[in-house]
């Protein structure tokens, strides 16, 4: 279980207090910003110079003004700016010495012509000017590229913190069944329609399917984050996100199957919650691989050394809300270590214990119906089920027994030819909530405890198929009794779903590329205890992420 770590970000750009004093503008951006200043006051100057002496106390007066805006944003020490108003008021130079009078030479004197104002004209050669403006460029496009709202490749601070990622799958699926099947009863359909619903266990199957996922994270900061997505499937299937193809052309259903705030307090701790994906280690012989999990969850993962790293999970997860009776819960807590390994061994193990709340059926009195919420909403088959209806002609089925799984879980990952890797995962569940005695006064039959489940799996080639020419070949076996995990949540492939059954999936994976890959399965199951059924399945994906 790899927990996510939130992006960086660049740091808050905080604002000087108008009450603190200003710290002195360095002599580069003082000379930058005056610049900004001479540049564009001569040519006001000199278009103005025939005009009146008011335009130029105008001039005069604009000049002053920026000088104490400067001041004023701290880009201007006051020392500066009284020697640079002094400047300014300065007095003009004396105008050079006449030619003499008439006067002087004897001749009669003109009639006096008023000599012009002299205007003080700032000169800045050319180069001085083309050095300033490059000097103003480089620090805008700093700023830019520091800020993220210039450049070619930037974008805003909001839009670096969205990552969006999803992937597409399409399907052949084809399923046969033993001629030798038996009748199945769907408990689902069953209690959706109130009448004896059977599933299908002797036609054979071909199904085209697609399967659309589109999620985002959002991340705000350092310690806030959160995601949704959207995926197809239906919306009374927790277990399924593909949709099979041939529906007139219909459209698909699109839901929201994760919402969630995440918290993370420290590196090593955070807390989330919402409609999130699976936080336990595991396979799917407990949970399904599709599945997600409402409620809220604390994760820890302390550092231990040379001993590698551990995490600790516990989660509150409701399962079904009830307005007039008790709601049910799953409970759960997991703790274990992973060792990354420096050299060809890594791995980890993890010990879990899943608790179930007001999961059990409670029997209808007669003509009575107030006990109809304790029947699942949703059911693959296997479990114990029993009739809590009083109306025998409007049968409902629940389960039977508690549920309270305790788990083992681990993997072993070797380095081997070269970049390949030989890994062996496992996990084996015990229900050890079930009271035999107790289920078989509720059902007025002896029913014997079935509670183990357990699976071995095992894999080589490449990690992730995420490349043309990389892969993967795999062998599983999983042998699951009737009442060792819940039905409603474990894996929905092997046998079409549920408990109470034993078999094997075989398969490979080859990256055609980029992230673009093409999985062939077989998987081929028997009942264990129950009616007979057996069900082959064979499956064909083309998988491509982003």
């Amino acid at each position: 279980m790899n927990l996510p770590t939130p992006n960086r970000f660049p740091r808050d750009r905080r604002m000087t207090p108008a009450t603190s004093s200003p710290t002195p503008l360095p002599l580069g951006k003082l000379r930058t910003w005056l610049a900004i200043a001479l540049v564009g006051l001569p040519p006001l100057v000199m278009a103005q110079a025939t005009t009146p002496g008011a335009d130029i106390d105008r001039v005069r007066a604009a000049t002053q003004r920026l000088i104490e805006q400067l001041v004023e944003q701290g880009l201007l020490t006051r020392a500066r700016a009284e020697l640079l108003l002094k400047d300014l008021d300065a007095p003009a130079a004396a105008p050079a010495a006449a030619p003499a009078s008439p006067a002087a030479s004897g001749a009669p004197a003109p009639a006096a012509v008023a000599a012009p104002a002299a205007v003080r004209v700032p000169y800045i050669p050319e180069f001085v000017r083309q050095q300033l403006k490059e000097e103003l460029r480089g620090e805008l496009a700093l700023q830019a590229s520091r800020d993220g709202w210039a450049g070619p490749n930037s974008v805003p601070a909001w839009v670096r913190g969205i990552r969006l990622e999803g992937d597409l799958r399409t399907r052949f699926q084809q399923d046969e069944f033993d001629d030798g099947n038996a009748p199945a009863l769907s408990v689902t359909e069953t209690n959706r329609t109130r009448a004896v619903t059977l599933a299908n266990t002797t036609v054979d199957r071909q199904r085209l399917r697609v399967r659309a996922r589109l999620g985002a994270t959002i991340t705000a900061d350092a310690q806030w984050s959160g995601g949704i997505r959207l995926s197809t499937g239906s919306a009374t299937d927790p277990l399924s996100a593909n949709q099979t193809l041939g529906t007139y052309g219909n459209r698909y259903t699109a839901t929201f199957d994760r919402a969630f705030i995440r918290w993370r307090a420290s590196p090593s701790m955070n807390v989330v919650m919402g409609r999130f994906g699976n936080p336990w280690v595991s396979t799917d012989l407990v949970w399904a691989n599709d599945l997600s999990f409402d409620g809220a969850a604390w994760q820890w993962t302390p550092d231990l050394g040379r001993f590698g790293r551990g995490f600790v999970t516990a989660a509150a997860m409701p399962v079904q809300e009830l307005e007039l009776a008790g709601d049910k819960w799953l409970y759960g807590l997991q703790a274990g270590v992973q060792w990354p390994g420096s050299g060809l061994l890594s791995g980890r193990v993890a010990l879990a214990y899943y608790h179930y709340a007001n999961i059990k059926g409670r029997a209808n009195s007669a003509g009575s119906s107030l006990q109809d919420s304790s029947a699942p909403a949703f059911a693959q088959k296997g479990n114990t089920y029993f009739n809590i209806s009083s109306d025998p002609a409007r049968p409902l089925l629940a389960l039977a027994a508690d549920y309270r799984i305790v788990a083992l879980t681990g993997n072993l990952d070797l380095r081997s030819f070269g970049d390949k890797r030989l890994g062996l995962s496992a996990e084996i569940a015990r229900n050890v909530g079930f009271d035999a005695n107790e289920v078989s006064a509720r059902l007025g039959t002896r029913v014997d405890a079935q509670t183990l489940g357990y699976q071995l799996r095992l894999s080589l080639g490449d990690v992730e198929i995420d490349a043309a020419g990389k892969w993967q070949v795999f062998l599983a076996y999983k042998r699951v009794e009737r009442d060792a995990v819940l039905d409603a949540f474990t894996d929905s492939d092997l046998r079409g779903g549920g408990t109470d059954l034993k078999g094997y999936s075989l398969g490979g994976s080859y990256g055609l590329g980029r992230h673009s890959s093409l999985t062939l399965r077989w998987l081929g199951a028997d009942a264990l205890s129950g009616a007979p059924l057996s069900q082959d399945t064979l499956q064909l994906d083309l998988l491509m992420r982003f």
